[in-house]
């Protein structure tokens, strides 16, 4: 991973992590989202060219933008 990738990451976990608001929390998602639809574009551009090192860089970046999605989904639930 590069380190401009996982300084993004830890970002919008810190960003999570002081969501104290609804309109807080819909940002991070929809930043996640968006990042998550730009991933699955270059991995079909990646496996389209043949080309399974990208593919496979891109899906690791997008399994730790799920792991956003989800520590997402679990503060939603109220305790």
């Amino acid at each position: 991973m590069d380190r401009q990738f996982l300084m993004e990451i830890m970002e919008i976990n810190e960003k999570l992590a002081e969501a104290q608001s609804e309109a807080a929390m819909k940002e991070i998602e929809s930043i996640v989202r968006a990042k998550q639809k730009e991933l699955t574009d270059n991995v079909s551009r990646a496996f389209e060219q043949d080309d399974l090192e990208k593919a496979k860089e891109m899906l690791t970046k997008m399994r730790y933008f799920s792991n956003v999605e989800e520590k997402i989904k679990l503060k939603k639930i109220p305790f």
